[in-house]
């Protein structure tokens, strides 16, 4: 049996931008991430209450200019809460690897679901500067010998789905 492929990926995110001011945003391929947010009028500081989606495309402007879940993502906000977005450039070769290991990880609830094994084989990415609320280091795809390794990932997947099926309110 052949090995899966094997993918090492490093992606350092910028950010953060508005809802108000995302045309300004790289005019580049890239993945992205929108957050449920508050902006601090006296502090100029925003904090990430909830990541809410992942994204690739080819042109992240282009892509959020009007993207067709902006609805969704606006009817998760909160009173004085905001849009808030973050870009990490990716070569277009990478951009699907990169979209499915960053959601596969991370299951944002404006995300559709994703497979319970990752189609391009092992994944590892490394994420720096502008990543709150996400896992910096982690590997999906390709699951290690032994019982842990191949139930463990699957099962704890499952877990945190359900666990985050429950809505505060």
């Amino acid at each position: 049996m052949a090995a899966a492929p094997s993918r090492a990926l490093a992606i350092k995110f910028s950010g953060y931008w508005s809802e108000y001011n995302r045309g300004l945003l790289p005019r580049r391929s890239g993945v992205f991430c929108v957050y449920r947010a508050h902006f601090d009028d006296q502090s100029k500081t925003t904090t990430m209450h909830e990541l809410l989606h992942i994204g690739a495309a080819s042109n992240v402007h282009e892509c959020l200019a009007d993207h067709p879940q902006a609805a969704q993502w606006r009817a998760c906000l909160g009173p004085a809460e905001c849009l808030s977005f973050s870009f990490g450039s990716v070569v277009s070769s990478d951009l699907a690897a990169c979209e499915m290991a960053l959601v596969m990880q991370h299951r944002p609830r404006c995300n559709a679901p994703v497979p319970a094994v990752c189609p391009f084989g092992r994944v590892t990415l490394k994420l720096t500067h502008r990543t709150p609320l996400l896992q910096t280091r982690f590997t999906v795809g390709a699951a290690g010998s032994g019982v842990i390794g191949r139930l463990g990932g699957p099962l704890l997947r499952r877990g945190l789905d359900f666990l985050r099926s429950f809505q505060p309110g």
